[in-house]
């Protein structure tokens, strides 16, 4: 009889902890954030601007992780839509500032050019979103129109 009992017990348990799991699994899919294809205002106001790194001045960059942007000459030729030349390298922005942003669809890439974001499609290297990180606010930062003079 109490062997039943014990049976019982350990069953309504495992009944509760499956429930349970089931309950937070549910929870945290619907808790994470969609990706998206285009950069948004959070991504612009994550880095910091004009603080000081050590001696050196920086105008942007991301003061906790120590990185200080500095300009490229290759921001100058970036446009939304263009497919990037192959003298222009796609390689990933630094994983520090991926983090920090908000999370973007699988088949984009952040890519950093001097003090620039693009958003490419990784398979044919289009560029589909821009953000100039060292235009006054986030509306300047996303129009293509903005050129960082280097």
């Amino acid at each position: 009889m109490t062997w039943k009992i014990e049976a019982g017990i350990v069953g309504g348990a495992a009944l509760v902890l499956g429930g349970f799991l089931a309950v937070m699994a549910n929870q945290h899919d619907t808790s994470r954030p969609d990706p998206v294809d285009h950069f948004v205002q959070s991504d612009y106001d994550v880095f910091d601007r004009d603080f000081k790194m050590g001696s050196a001045d920086c105008a942007i960059g991301l003061a906790s992780q120590k990185i200080c942007m500095h300009k490229s000459p290759l921001e100058k030729e970036l446009r939304v839509g263009q497919t990037l030349p192959a003298y222009m390298p796609a390689l990933g922005a630094e994983f520090r500032i991926i983090v920090k942003t908000a999370l973007k669809s699988d088949n984009l890439r952040t890519v950093r050019y001097g003090q620039t974001l693009v958003l490419i499609d990784a398979e044919t290297r289009e560029v589909k979103d821009i953000l100039r990180l060292n235009a006054p606010d986030f509306m300047a930062a996303q129009a293509d129109t903005t050129q960082p003079k280097v």
